[in-house]
């Protein structure tokens, strides 16, 4: 084998390796797909976490009022892989809209923390407050 095949070989080798572990760097742990800021500062976050199993992804939707603890909701515990979500806030009706793949799939009215999870594969579910009150002290990157 020529030394020049040898050295295009090589750095073959090398760039499979390199996009290998920042794919897994990329999946590992939580990732905020879509993330919103309401007007009187609640924030709203979709996360979505690998699970290095045959089910993927795990995503949840997590909430905060200022100063508050983080709230959390379920949303897919065996979903595919988001690239990013888009988010919508209506200062109208003051909700605001997950998007993905341009259909609304996730709303959350801010005054009321009222949850709707719209997807179409699954059944639509509405809460009032959070499933689960996170500690205090918790964040998304744990």
């Amino acid at each position: 084998m020529r030394v020049r095949t040898q050295i295009i070989l090589i750095v073959i080798a090398i760039a499979v390796v390199v996009m290998g572990v920042l794919l897994v760097r990329h999946i590992d742990g939580p990732r905020v797909v879509a993330r919103a800021v309401a007007p009187d500062g609640t924030e709203f976050c979709v996360v979505q976490k690998c699970n290095w199993e045959f089910e993927f992804f795990t995503t949840s939707c997590f909430y905060r009022k200022p100063g508050g603890r983080w709230g959390w909701f379920y949303y897919d515990h065996e979903d595919w892989y988001w690239g990013r979500g888009r988010t919508e806030i209506d200062g109208v009706t003051k909700r605001i809209n997950i998007i993905r793949d341009g259909h609304v799939t996730v709303t959350f009215d801010w005054e009321s923390e009222r949850f709707r999870l719209l997807r179409t594969d699954f059944p639509h579910r509405e809460l009032t407050g959070p499933q689960q009150l996170m500690p205090a002290g918790w964040s998304m990157s744990q």
